[in-house]
């Protein structure tokens, strides 16, 4: 159900609600949709309202099903698309009708709207099902985009630029949209046929999902059926130059040896990005001094008894632009390994078969992810270059051949690492599919001090930055059934112990994983609307032949009224070893409440217990786990949104007579968005293990995806509590100002 990961993004967290099912629509009816639109010459003004010629003269349809909760029934509310295009744009135009005190519409920021209702369209210009844009309003004009790349994550901070407008009238709302052609990337021929769907999301007591002409459930390639676009001709695949100016400034204080914060020089800087677009397939771009650094910081996550590095996602938008070649099973792209570049180049070909990326970066500071059986090691070194590359040739359907190399090296102490290695995922019918990836790597370590480690791995290599040379490998193949009521996926992977991924995020090796999983899904047309249901188990040998885990899981998923959606799952470890010490006793069971019970709120809650090893025990030992939290959003008014989130954890010895840690973390965010472009968050972060306190306003103007102005500041504090006094008594650690301008002429 890739797919509905893209409606997961829709909805936050896709709960779905109850409702009546009916008849399902026969797969051959879905698959043989076509949509025959023409072209216009008269111009239409993006306004929300209807009134042009053009429209009247537009290709329109209003077969549009519900899919969510009922199997492709007849929608509680209407719907009609109408599409056109000229010269430059594709226009798209929706008419959704409802009572209008019942649309829930809010101002947000672009990309924050998913809860409201909201109408999209869903774009494959190469028709091979392995991505497809989505590009949609809400009732009141705020845009929202994201790619999907048919197997893998959603990725929202993919940016199309293009124009929206939204009305609510006396029948529900309308939207217009025009979508420039140097936005998207198709064939260069001139007849286009393109795969396309459009989508409703319409959240009231339950979540309905409503699509042109309905989804099949039994196939799981949800992008393969999506219905033909057909009249486009002649579209001009002009080439475009972009230049991006930014200006940064800022101004950071620290503390000194004497324990006073020091007053820091302020900063300011120039930088300069170009774009040229050979064409709509065909983009090189290249940035000079970017200021590539997160407007946001990165939420806090325990790691108290965690020995692996935490993953943290990319959030700078050049990086995610292309995600959807870039991503791979194993993660050997992590563009985060590029952390402060002084430039940074790249090409972007996309083809009707071939499509390919090249970046190239000089880092200024580039961390090291060193990983190992159970734990993994990072350091901050200094420069390197990164080169990264890959490839993907479309096959049929959702099928894809692809090709992945990347190399880093670092200029100071002459340590290296370089990848190879191949993937794929092939559709056999609507039912089976296998997916497969193999990867090579080869590591020249540093002489360098940044890491002194007496451990050895592998063949006896140290992990100490002593000039070591060695090579290793990674591979992952999966087997999946996929049918309406029955999933079913087995596979292997494993991870040598001398594999390391110098631009990707892979953490722990030396590791071998058989494993299986069933799945069944019920839609009982009662009280709950859907019942999964599953069963996990798999085992996990390392290199040297030592069994260091056994485990089963079992899981059920129940969606109910409301919105809400229980999920449980209980897992237990038979056998499992760490730190040469066998801990058989270990188990997980964690409860997840999820629900939007009111326009206005939504809460969730997940509660854990577990018997765990406590990893950083010299000799590890079993202890009792208690992992608790709690969120909650309240949309205050249209504008104003506010959301707490808290996480606690706490670990004692077996008979609960001794704490070995207890503590929790706590979020707040306030935003404010005035208009679509101008909006106002502050957030405020607590780490009670840690005892400091981060707190970060922003003010942000964004007219566009890629003209910004923003300013801000954030600050750290050692506090001894939770509290105001302490809070305002506490030392500040670090402080800095910053703000921002960038401008795109194009």
């Amino acid at each position: 159900m890739k797919f509905i990961r893209i409606m997961a993004v829709f909805t936050a967290i896709g709960i779905l609600g109850a409702g009546p099912v009916k008849h399902a629509v026969e797969s051959k009816e879905l698959k043989a949709r076509v949509f025959n639109i023409s072209r216009v010459s008269s111009i239409i003004s993006i306004d929300g309202i209807l009134d042009e010629s053009a429209w009247s003269r537009a290709a329109s349809t209003d077969n549009f099903l519900e899919f969510q909760p009922g199997d492709n029934v007849e929608p509680p509310v209407p719907t009609e698309v109408k599409v056109t295009y000229d010269k430059d744009n594709l226009y798209v135009a929706f008419k959704a009708y409802s009572d209008p005190k019942d649309i829930r519409a809010t101002l947000q920021k672009r990309d924050q709207a998913f809860q409201d209702d909201f109408v999209a369209i869903l774009i494959d210009t190469y028709g091979d099902a392995n991505s497809a844009v989505m590009i949609g309003s809400n009732p009141l004009g705020v845009q929202m985009d994201a790619l999907n790349t048919g197997g893998g994550d959603d990725d929202v901070s993919y940016d199309v630029i293009y124009k929206s407008k939204g009305k609510i009238t006396d029948e529900g709302y309308q939207v217009e949209m025009a979508i420039p052609f140097s936005s998207l990337s198709f064939p260069k021929k001139k007849i286009q046929d393109w795969k396309v769907t459009f989508f409703r999301n319409l959240p009231r007591g339950d979540r309905h999902m409503i699509v042109w002409g309905g989804m099949d459930r039994s196939n799981a390639c949800w992008l393969c059926q999506m219905g033909t676009l057909k009249g486009l001709q002649s579209i001009e695949q002009k080439g475009r130059l972009e230049f991006l100016p930014a200006l940064v400034g800022s101004q950071a204080s620290e503390l000194d040896k004497n324990d006073l914060l020091k007053k820091g020089d302020s900063f300011g800087e120039a930088s300069l990005g170009i774009k040229y677009s050979f064409s709509s397939a065909r983009v090189s771009e290249i940035s000079i001094n970017p200021d590539f650094s997160q407007v946001e910081a990165d939420e806090e996550q325990i790691d108290v008894n965690t020995t692996f590095a935490l993953n943290y996602p990319e959030k700078r938008p050049f990086f995610n632009e292309g995600s959807d070649l870039t991503d791979t099973w194993v993660n050997v792209i992590h563009t985060r390994s590029i952390n402060n570049p002084t430039g940074v180049g790249r090409i972007i070909n996309r083809g009707e078969k071939d499509s390919w990326v090249f970046l190239s970066a000089l880092d200024e500071n580039s961390p090291y992810i060193v990983p190992g059986e159970e734990q993994s090691f990072t350091a901050m070194g200094k420069k390197s270059y990164s080169n990264i590359f890959r490839y993907k040739r479309s096959l049929n359907e959702g099928s894809f051949l692809g090709l992945v190399a990347t190399n880093r090296k670092m200029i100071d102490n002459n340590g290296s690492g370089s990848i190879i290695g191949f993937d794929t995922r092939y559709r056999f019918n609507d039912t089976y599919q296998v997916e497969f990836q193999s990867v090579f790597s080869h590591t020249q370590e540093p002489n360098d001090s940044l890491l002194v480690n007496s451990k050895t791995f592998g063949e006896n290599y140290s992990y100490t930055f002593d000039g070591e040379s060695f090579s290793g490998n990674a591979l992952e193949i999966e087997f999946q059934r996929n049918t309406e009521h029955w999933r079913l996926e087995a596979g292997y992977d494993h991870r040598s112990p001398t594999f390391r991924a110098e631009n990707g995020f892979v953490t722990n090796v030396s590791q071998r994983r058989i494993y299986s999983q069933s799945l069944w899904i019920y839609y009982p047309n009662n009280f709950f609307s859907k019942i999964v249901g599953g069963f996990h188990a798999g085992i996990e040998p390392n290199y040297d032949g030592v069994t260091k885990a056994k485990y089963f899981v079992v899981f059920g998923n129940l969606v109910m009224p409301r919105q809400t959606r229980l999920n449980i799952s209980y897992s237990r470890r038979p056998i499992y070893r760490f730190k040469d010490t066998e801990l058989n006793g270990t188990y997980d069971l964690r409860i997840n409440l999820n629900s939007q019970f009111s326009e206005r709120y939504q809460f969730g809650t997940n509660i854990g217990r577990h018997v765990a090893p406590v990893r950083f025990l010299e000799i590890p030992e079993e202890g009792r786990l208690t992992a608790t939290g709690l969120w909650v959003r309240i949309q205050a008014s249209d504008r104003l949104n506010l959301g707490l989130s808290y996480n606690s954890q706490k670990m004692t010895t077996m008979d609960k007579e001794t704490d070995y840690f207890s503590g929790y973390t706590t979020t707040l965010r306030a935003s404010y968005q005035y208009n679509n472009s101008l909006g106002f968050k502050v957030m405020a972060q607590y780490n009670d293990f840690s005892q400091t306190f981060q707190i970060q306003p922003l003010l942000t103007y964004q007219p566009s995806p890629f003209t910004i102005f923003y300013i801000g500041s954030s600050s750290n504090q050692n506090v001894d509590g939770l509290a105001m006094n302490t809070i305002r008594d506490g030392q500040l650690t670090n402080r800095q100002y910053f703000m921002k301008f960038q401008y795109l002429f194009n």
